[in-house]
Formats: C-alpha cells, structure tokens, sequence
C-alpha cells in the first residue's frame, strides 16, 4: 500500500516537473501584472516590449520545438477531477458499503472524465496562444541570442535525454528500497491517519 501510494506520488511529480520546467527555464515565472502585452510587437503600445529581431525569433521558434511550456495546461485541468475523485472517495469510505463505494466511484470517475475530455481542448487552445502572447516575448526580453543558442544546445544534448529515460528508474529503485525500509513503519502510522479522517468526516456528517 505505501508502495503503491508513493509510486502515484512519483509518476505525479515528475508529470508536473516536467510540464512545469526544464533546467533554466523556471527563470522565465514571473508575476502576470510583468508579462508582456497579448498583442503582437508591432501593434503593442508605447512603452512595451521591442520587436523581435527576425535572428532571436528564429531561435525562440526552434526553442519551442524542445520545451513545451503550454504543456502546464494539461496538469492544470487534470489537478481538479483527481482531487474530486480523491476527495470522494476519502468521503465515501467507511459510510457505504463497499459495492456502493465502487458503483458510486465508477459514476464519479466518469464524470471527471468527462469533464476533463472537455476541459482539455479549450486549455490546449489557450495554452497555444498563451505561449505567444506570454513566453515569447519573456524569452525575447530575458535571453541574448547567445543564451538562447545555450539552451537550445542544452535541451537537444544527448546526455540530458538519456538522464531524463534514466531518471524515473533510479528514482523508483529508491522509492522501492525505502519502501521496503521503512514501509512497515509507515504504514500503521498511515492506516492510523486514514481512520481518524474517516472517523471526522463521519462525525462531521453526522452533527449537520
């Protein structure tokens, strides 16, 4: 059960550390209110970001072949229908019997698909036009050509992609041996914290 628990946990964190950033590049968040404006150089108003020199958006284009930060979208629509299917099922356990728990999971889970196989287009259509209005021009403003060759050559260097094919192998051995050290340690702690939940939600539901 820890095991299974924390190899979840594993694949989430690298799926969100992936789409989120890659070395470098986490230098590029910055505060809304700092971005650039939605519209194109040319038409911006006095005052921001300078045109792109057709060289740096040369450069930024073949960046954004590599690096996908519109990937973020999909972590950002998936996050909420995991958390609702999450939270219902910490809700039901314990109240229902266990045909119910899963006949009323399988209903749950349908919907946060489908809410997520309708969410999903409309953020990708977003994100796309958000990388242009957002990250180009930060890309533009934050990075010398010279930089920006830098982290191209980085991205397409083939010893970061055989790091990145090893690193979920090396870190799910560790996960395994520390689960296999310290999971029958953990668990009762974790069982222990599931049934005072369980017990709260119950007691909760029961005083309204």
């Amino acid at each position: 059960m820890f095991l299974t628990q924390f190899s979840s946990s594993l694949v989430l964190s690298r799926r969100v550390g992936g789409a989120l950033a890659l070395t470098g590049l986490s230098l590029l968040m910055v505060p809304a209110s700092q971005a650039a404006p939605t519209g194109g150089a040319a038409s911006a108003p006095a005052g921001a970001a300078a045109p792109i020199s057709p060289a740096k958006q040369a450069l930024i284009d073949k960046l954004l072949t590599l690096w996908h930060p519109e990937q973020v979208t999909q972590m950002m629509v998936n996050r909420p229908a995991a958390e609702a299917v999450q939270h219902s099922r910490i809700a039901l356990q314990g109240r229902v019997s266990a045909d119910k728990l899963e006949s009323t999971m399988k209903g749950i889970s349908e919907d946060a698909k489908a809410y997520v196989d309708a969410a999903t287009p409309l953020a990708e259509a977003a994100g796309q036009q958000a990388v242009r209005s957002t990250a180009v021009p930060m890309l533009a403003e934050q990075f010398s050509e010279e930089e920006l060759k830098a982290l191209i050559a980085l991205l397409e260097s083939p010893v970061r992609q055989k790091f990145e094919k090893a690193a979920p192998d090396i870190e799910g051995a560790v996960g395994a041996e520390v689960a296999r050290r310290a999971g029958p340690a953990i668990q009762p702690q974790l069982d222990k914290m599931k049934q005072e939940v369980a017990g709260k939600l119950r007691a909760a539901a029961m005083t309204r």
